[in-house]
């Protein structure tokens, strides 16, 4: 026999959406078959919320409907909390009839009505009342009005029948905001921004509104940080349909119009399957402005996807403005003014606020025609690349003076003696090169005697000819030296001593330097008192003095990946998101998408998560399918960031990928630990379990004992979740056991949470006085180890086990 009380349970259990509302659906057919008033009640008042935040709010109407014939005909049924939740119920069917054409606008009034006297007579008060007040005298156009229960609105003193004070304030933004009175928007919604104030629809629908709000009254940083937290978020709700049109009307005045049209590809289908007519017209209103956009930049012959067919913005443009007034007309037609036309059409005619507010700090716009400063050239591409050792001779432009300059004699003699010692150089007489140049001063013949030197002696060379150069005021050929400084040091401080190959008559391409990355620790790095430092500053300087775009983009984006690898974030960041810039600018895509990767995990570091998610994603979208090493990297960092937005389901199926792809056992391992976390926080414990039992085995795998105790612990706690008490203490023995053969606080700590994750299954078991002793274990290992709060939590379970009615 069905239980409806367990399908009930089991859809509160979903997510709102399909799944959770056929559930309901089904123990609604149960119930009125069954014939029991009561089951009956309950699952329509569960099906009316399940509708409204299911995106199918259409159907609520019936069942709300039928909810209050029951209430009228019979009070008594209703016990105080499902009175309470029928009268909180009448705000969202008030607010849904405004949202369809069908409804007639006096049936509307008349909910109102018959909700005001419903609040009086259960003695609520009236602020929800004014609130639906003020949003239905909005949607007809009728500004006085508005504004008169707007003031009641505020001033009237919440009370149990109020939305939230997360969700109170969207309304009144949206009110004030096309008022104009945007300070105050702003000023209202500060608790929801700062995370305050959440539930089912914030912080995201608030960020939202205050998109426009944010940009008008000059808050750049601000607009882009609400518009990347706010989609992310509505993105992870398959139902949420909301606030999507205040998103692409914000990205097609403010410059984005290329994301917006990534977001009306990734949305429209669903929209016009599942939006109300309002929420569908004012989104097809904002795609209308922002294909007119994109055709204005002359972009009309675009070939844009929605779904299976293929169309052009132009045409696209045409079909969604069009529907947009069809809409609007048929509210206008129900509403007897032409309030929602008035909008649609300030939407399609809206013109850019600004002319590019970059989303993300590297996605800013840089200009790139720099020229090499006066009295010197700019490097050749192929002096920028990272090379084993400095670039052979014959790869550099001849010594001396720009030969447009004024040639003194003093230069000329410089000239000479730099095209003898490279004729030398150049016909393998190395020796008698650096001889002609033993003692020299000037920077352009130090830079070159540094190229013909070994890799030690030509990084104290180089030091000099920067000094020399930066005195010379030769800004050009001090940019190509500090960078062929930088690279040479970091050669220096990756590769072992004997290891040092000799001049190389070849260099590796650009290309082909970005392609390799560098593994390269810390420790690597400082092995050298002030090595790290100097090799920063010659990256610096090259960024700084050179005025050629590729340089500088090589400059940041190398000084970028060795801070991260030497775990300083916040300076990387700065330096990997002008990389970014740059190699954006240039058209070097594949560079681009490397810096991303670095850039990725700086911005993780630093708590930028949004950014760092974003950063990653890009670099996955451009970096080469066969790019395993950056791949992976990318993906690791997104999963982590998504992670920590909250985003579970997406941050498991990253962990679980990874976990296939790492040829490594231990990062594999990690990974697959990571997804075992994440399996248990959506209450998916025996997948759990197995995950964790795939991360033994890989820590097993590469030797790292200590992390396979700790996942072998995290398994049977997963066991335990998974209502599987018996096989996980059947197994507690071997994992005890192991642990035992290991040193050091974290083995100290896991048997401490061993013995007491072992009393707690003992205790479900209800073997009372064996989990006793081990709880009492627990607390004694807690407290050696100083770890307070879990030795307070191990006594109270003793506590537990220890009363008298224990048997």
């Amino acid at each position: 026999m069905i239980d409806i009380d367990d399908l009930i349970d089991e859809a509160s259990d979903l997510p709102y959406g399909e799944a959770r509302t056929l559930l309901l659906e089904q123990a609604l057919r149960h119930a009125e078959s069954g014939g029991d008033r009561e089951q009956i009640l309950a699952v329509r008042m569960e099906l009316t919320e399940a509708y409204q935040f299911g995106s199918e709010p259409a159907k609520s109407f019936a069942t709300f409907s039928r909810c209050v014939a029951d209430f009228d005909a019979d009070p008594e049924l209703f016990d105080d909390w499902q009175t309470h939740t029928l009268l909180w119920q009448y705000k969202w069917i008030v607010d849904s009839m405004r949202d369809f054409p069908q409804v007639p606008l006096g049936r509307a009034h008349d909910a109102l009505a018959e909700m005001e006297r419903r609040y009086r007579e259960a003695g609520a008060g009236l602020h929800a009342v004014h609130a639906q007040r003020c949003m239905v005298a909005g949607h007809v156009g009728d500004r006085a009005a508005a504004e008169e229960h707007f003031h009641h609105w505020t001033i009237t003193p919440r009370d149990e029948m109020s939305d939230c004070e997360g969700c109170d304030p969207d309304g009144k933004i949206m009110h004030l905001a096309a008022l104009g009175r945007d300070e105050e928007a702003v000023a209202l919604a500060a608790p929801v921004v700062a995370g305050h104030l959440t539930c089912e629809n914030q912080p995201q629908s608030i960020l939202s509104c205050l998109l426009l709000p944010y940009v008008r009254t000059g808050r750049h940083t601000e607009a882009a940080q609400a518009h990347l937290k706010a989609y992310r978020l509505i993105q992870a709700l398959p139902h949420y349909t909301s606030n999507l049109d205040l998103h692409l009307e914000f990205l097609a005045r403010t410059g984005n119009e290329n994301r917006g049209l990534e977001i009306l590809q990734r949305e429209l289908l669903r929209l016009e399957e599942r939006a109300s007519p309002h929420t569908l017209m004012s989104f097809l209103a904002a795609a209308g402005l922002l294909l007119r956009r994109l055709e204005e930049l002359g972009h009309g012959d675009l070939a844009v996807a929605v779904g299976a067919a293929e169309t052009s913005v132009a045409a696209l443009r045409a079909d969604v403005s069009g529907r947009a007034r069809e809409l609007a007309a048929a509210f206008d037609t129900r509403n007897g003014t032409l309030e929602q036309s008035s909008r649609i059409e300030a939407c399609l005619t809206a013109q850019p606020l600004v002319d590019y507010l970059p989303l993300v700090p590297h996605a800013r716009r840089v200009t790139v025609s720099g020229t090499a400063p006066q009295g010197g050239q700019a490097a050749a591409p192929e002096a920028l690349s990272t090379a084993d050792t400095l670039p052979s001779v014959q790869t550099l432009p001849p010594a001396g003076v720009s030969p447009s300059a004024e040639v003194s004699p003093a230069d000329q003699a410089v000239a000479e003696l730099g095209r003898l010692a490279q004729e030398h150089a150049e016909a393998g007489r190395r020796q008698e090169a650096l001889d002609l140049l033993a003692g020299t001063r000037d920077g352009s013949l130090l830079f070159l005697r540094a190229r013909l030197e070994e890799p030690a002696v030509a990084a104290r060379t180089l030091r000099a000819a920067r000094v020399a150069l930066r005195a010379q005021g030769d800004l050009a050929l001090l940019a190509t030296a500090a960078l062929t400084h930088g690279e040479l040091l970091r050669h220096l401080a990756t590769t072992p001593q004997d290891a040092e190959p000799t001049p190389q008559d070849t260099e590796p391409t650009p290309q082909d330097a970005e392609a390799t990355p560098l593994d390269i620790t810390p420790d690597e790095l400082a092995e050298e008192a002030g090595s790290l430092e100097e090799l920063l500053a010659a990256y610096g300087e090259a960024a700084a003095v050179s005025r050629n775009p590729e340089q500088r983009a090589v400059a940041h984006a190398v000084r970028g990946e060795v801070l991260v690898a030497v775990d300083r974030p916040e300076e990387a960041a700065e330096d990997l998101i002008e990389a970014v810039a740059l190699f954006t600018a240039l058209g070097s895509t594949g560079n681009a998408a490397l810096a991303r990767v670095d850039l990725a995990a700086a911005y993780l570091s630093t708590d930028r998560v949004v950014e760092a998610a974003i950063a990653a994603e890009e670099a996955l979208g451009l970096l080469e399918p066969d790019d395993y090493d950056n791949r992976v990297n990318a993906q690791w960092t997104r999963a982590h960031a998504r992670r920590l937005l909250d985003e579970r389901e997406a941050a498991l199926a990253d962990f679980t990928e990874l976990a296939g792809q790492y040829t490594e056992p231990i990062r594999a391992a990690r990974a697959w630990e990571a997804a075992g976390m994440l399996l248990g926080e959506l209450d998916r414990d025996e997948e759990s379990a197995g995950a964790f039992a795939q991360a033994v085995q890989n820590y097993v795998d590469a030797g790292a004992r200590d992390e396979a105790g700790t996942a072998m612990r995290k398994q049977l706690s997963a066991l335990y979740w998974a209502d599987q008490a018996k096989a996980a203490l059947d197994a507690v023995a071997p994992v005890r056991d192991f642990l035992r053969t290991l040193d050091g606080e974290q083995a100290a700590f896991e048997l401490a949470a061993l013995d007491y994750d072992e009393a707690r299954m003992l205790l479900s078991l209800d073997r009372h006085e064996e989990a006793a002793v081990r709880a009492r274990a627990a607390v004694a290992a807690f407290t050696a180890l100083d770890l307070e709060d879990l030795a307070e939590a191990a006594a109270d379970l003793l506590e537990h086990l220890e009363q008298p009615d224990q048997d």
